[in-house]
């Protein structure tokens, strides 16, 4: 048969022997070549190169092993032994094409991975991750143990000059996703890892810990400490020691000034960090264990009175409880044993915040960022404050950086895509999107998704996931909440008010001004300091023309003075355009302009969002600037995000303007816009495989 004699002459030719011998070798060599360009941070071409060679010599190759025999008498031509011999060359070359297709294919992986890798990955030499450390134990409560090793290594390591680390939350996702060594490296930008355990045995300690060098996945260093009662604190600053003298070889500063030198205060330090680690990483505020946190912490102070960390973290505790006036003793304490530790300036900057003292707020966190330059908490916190004061460019940096030592954060993401969104462009925004699609899965990511899309209008899309984030957390009531706002957005209110029939944002939405007042004047029994309800509230008041009303619910908050300095928060900045319109409609005209001027000579003026332009365009109404206003709503019209009705409709400061095409043709935009949402939203929900 014709077939069998060719696949004789290819084996006595030794074509196939030759074929496997040549794709072996190439795939060997083309894997080791990846790794030292990846190691070596050669260019990208190098690997390149060397595949395009594999696969064009795999044709010369096969061919001088059909042509030659390497003999004891050196290299001969080879024989022809059938009459077929002719027609076999024809059959051969067919198959050499095949061939080279299949070598192409079979090293064109590794070739895609070092490509992707030179694209998007950086490793920053003298880096470190330091993943969350194995409870070995057998008591699962000891797991404080572990993490809290883990963390105060990290942050010790973090203040060493000239080590870059990976934030926390980046760490803990990598493990989270069960990411091998190289995985981890490449995806948080770090070239070394350390992980380890703990194990508590009676009063005896085991801790064993590894430094890792990611591309390899081998140990650089590693070692297993066994030690009695209190030593922990020791066990701590001998693992920063040598994590530090291996990766800064004959640097001057080996180690960072721990936590604190007391070994009571350490161990009630770590205890209390899991504590509002818990509560700070939940859904829902658990208040009682951030008091026993509290409590800790201030043991902890009382061990070490000295200990300026120990101070401060007892002070950020007090802040996100809420009792500021708690936490300003604490936080100048640290201040004055410590005011160069980043994380005492970090503190400092959100008691600042808090305060409504926002200019000192972001000096302190430029500080900390200036001292620290792994601090991603600071940066995305200075990222804020530059956002709030229209500072563009100056936020994009610090989320960018954030987001660069603290790559795996699901947070920074959805702070980077929410200022793209609403300030820069819609494509920048998608491609946060489909970043986080990529790293991320679960309800938390889902509802981060749901947010972006929000503020890029489709609002439908942010129904779909949320609606698969539901799935994942049918007991959340958060979910219910947000598609109640969902819904509202695109103007189905009878779905919305199904979802959530005592919603005070749905009444808003809805125009239900005195259901409104009537449950937001309930709701404030409970939390008179919740500012979304008593700006809300003010908002309705001024639109049923009860100024006198709206003024008094605002005076509580302190405002204009609590913002003198700066805006806090969105829901603040609702306040103050509504003590604004108050003064306004209540006759109180050059109140109401040295307020709208101030609030337009602090910079609030140029942006992309319709919620900027719509207030501004409100101040230069009542400032007489009517020429600025009417270029601010087309502008209006500009922006992705929906706006909500009531501020357009509403608002004192509108109604010398209803009847002007402008002010018509931007209410006619936003309803177009909620018609078609509502149109295009069953076939939404069918892409999705979901409903409601």
């Amino acid at each position: 048969m014709p077939h069998s004699s060719f696949f004789s002459e290819l084996r006595r030719r030794k074509v196939l022997q030759s074929a496997a011998i040549y794709g072996a070798v190439a795939w060997g060599v083309t894997e080791v070549l990846v790794t030292v360009v990846e190691q070596l941070f050669l260019p990208q071409w190098v690997a390149t190169l060397a595949v395009i060679g594999f696969v064009v010599g795999f044709p010369v190759a096969m061919f001088l092993a059909w042509t030659f025999d390497l003999t004891s008498e050196g290299l001969q031509r080879t024989q022809v032994t059938s009459r077929r011999g002719a027609a076999s060359i024809a059959v051969s070359m067919i198959l050499l094409v095949a061939g080279t297709a299949g070598l192409f294919f079979l090293i064109k992986p590794a070739l895609q991975h070092q490509q992707a890798v030179s694209q998007t990955v950086v490793i920053v030499p003298n880096s470190v991750a330091v993943l969350p450390f194995e409870n070995a134990g057998s008591v699962p409560t000891d797991a404080w143990l572990s993490e809290g090793l883990s963390d105060e290594l990290r942050d010790q390591l973090g203040r060493v000059t000239g080590i870059r680390i990976a934030a926390r939350t980046s760490s803990i996702a990598a493990r989270e996703q069960r990411l091998d060594a190289l995985e981890i490296s490449t995806r948080l930008g770090v070239a070394n890892l350390v992980e380890g355990s703990v194990r508590r045995q009676g009063n005896r300690l085991r801790v064993s810990v590894s430094l890792i060098e990611g591309a390899s996945g081998l140990a650089i260093w590693s070692e297993t400490y066994e030690r009695g009662p209190n030593e922990l604190l020791n066990v701590q600053l001998d693992i920063a020691e040598q994590i530090t003298s291996r990766m800064l070889p004959g640097a001057a500063q080996l180690t960072a000034e721990p936590a604190t030198r007391d070994a009571t205060a350490n161990e009630l330090m770590l205890l209390a960090r899991h504590y509002e680690q818990q509560v700070r990483e939940r859904q829902d505020f658990d208040r009682e264990t951030l008091l026993e946190a509290v409590r800790l912490y201030r043991r902890a102070t009382e061990a070490d009175p000295e200990s300026a960390l120990a101070q401060s973290r007892l002070a950020s505790a007090l802040l996100f409880l809420g009792d500021l006036e708690a936490a300003e003793a604490p936080i100048f304490k640290a201040m004055s044993l410590a005011p160069k530790l980043s994380k005492v300036q970090n503190t400092l900057g959100e008691y600042y915040w808090a305060r409504g003292r926002t200019k000192e707020a972001g000096a302190a966190w430029a500080y900390a960022i200036e001292l620290n330059p792994n601090d991603a908490e600071a940066m995305s916190n200075l990222a804020w404050w530059r956002w709030t004061r229209i500072q563009e460019e100056g936020a994009m940096e610090m989320y960018e950086r954030a987001l660069d030592v603290d790559r795996l954060n699901l947070e920074r993401y959805a702070d980077l895509g929410s200022f793209l969104a609403l300030e820069r462009t819609a494509d920048e925004a998608r491609e946060v999107v489909r970043k986080v699609e990529e790293l991320f899965d679960g309800a938390a990511a889902y509802r981060v998704i749901a947010a972006l899309y929000s503020y890029l209008g489709d609002v439908d899309k942010s129904i779909g996931w949320t609606l698969r984030a539901q799935k994942l957390e049918p007991s959340n009531p958060s979910h219910t909440e947000k598609l109640a706002e969902y819904y509202a957005d695109i103007g189905d209110f009878e779905t919305a008010m199904a979802l959530d029939p005592e919603g005070i944002g749905i009444l808003f939405k809805m125009r239900r001004y005195d259901e409104m007042i009537e449950f937001a004047e309930f709701a404030m029994l409970d939390q008179p300091n919740d500012m979304r309800i008593r700006s809300l509230l003010a908002i309705a008041h001024n639109a049923v023309g009860n100024y006198e009303s709206a003024i008094h619910v605002l005076s509580d908050t302190g405002l204009p003075d609590s913002v003198l300095n700066g805006w806090r928060t969105i829901e603040e900045m609702d306040a103050y355009h509504a003590l604004v319109n108050a003064l306004y409609g209540l006759g109180e005209i050059e109140m109401a302009r040295e307020l709208a001027r101030w609030r337009e000579d602090w910079g609030h003026t140029d942006s992309q969002d319709w919620w900027v332009n719509l207030r501004s365009a409100c101040d230069h109404l009542i400032l007489d600037n009517e020429n600025h206003a009417r270029n601010l709503l087309k502008k209006a019209q500009q922006s992705l995000h929906l706006a909500w009705d009531p501020i357009l409709r509403d608002s004192p400061c509108f109604r010398p303007v209803t009847d002007e095409p402008v002010y018509q043709a931007t209410v006619r935009y936003f309803d177009e816009r909620r018609v078609m949402l509502r149109e295009r939203l069953p076939s939404t929900l069918a892409q999705f495989g979901v409903s409601l």
